[in-house]
């Protein structure tokens, strides 16, 4: 469940840049309002995928600490990376699930 939220993130930290005026992944930037409702929604559900092996408090400061990570790798991957959203979606997907996978936030049950 928690590589479940981790991608949930991803999406809504992805979508979320996307919408901004100032990315130079796609040509246009997606509306802010739709984007942000979804972002919200997102983050609420991967935080009750976190609450399933965490407590509420640890599951929310994982989302952050997720959601601020995520942030900053977009940004500097995009940079690099014109007009290649795919590319960038996809390294996003590849890095964050083998931080997971590999036991960066893992259960030991």
């Amino acid at each position: 469940m928690i590589f479940v939220g981790t991608l949930l993130l991803w999406f809504a930290c992805f979508f979320s840049y996307l919408s901004s005026n100032k990315q130079r992944l796609i040509d246009y930037s997606l509306p802010k309002h739709i984007v942000w409702i979804g972002f919200v929604v997102s983050v609420a559900l991967a935080i009750s995928t976190f609450t399933s092996y965490y407590g509420l408090i640890v599951a929310m400061l994982i989302a952050l600490l997720l959601i601020m990570a995520m942030w900053m790798i977009l940004v500097v991957i995009s940079s690099h990376a014109n007009r290649r959203s795919m590319l960038v979606f996809s390294l996003g997907v590849g890095l964050f699930s083998s931080i997971i996978l590999l036991g960066g936030i893992n259960h030991v049950a």
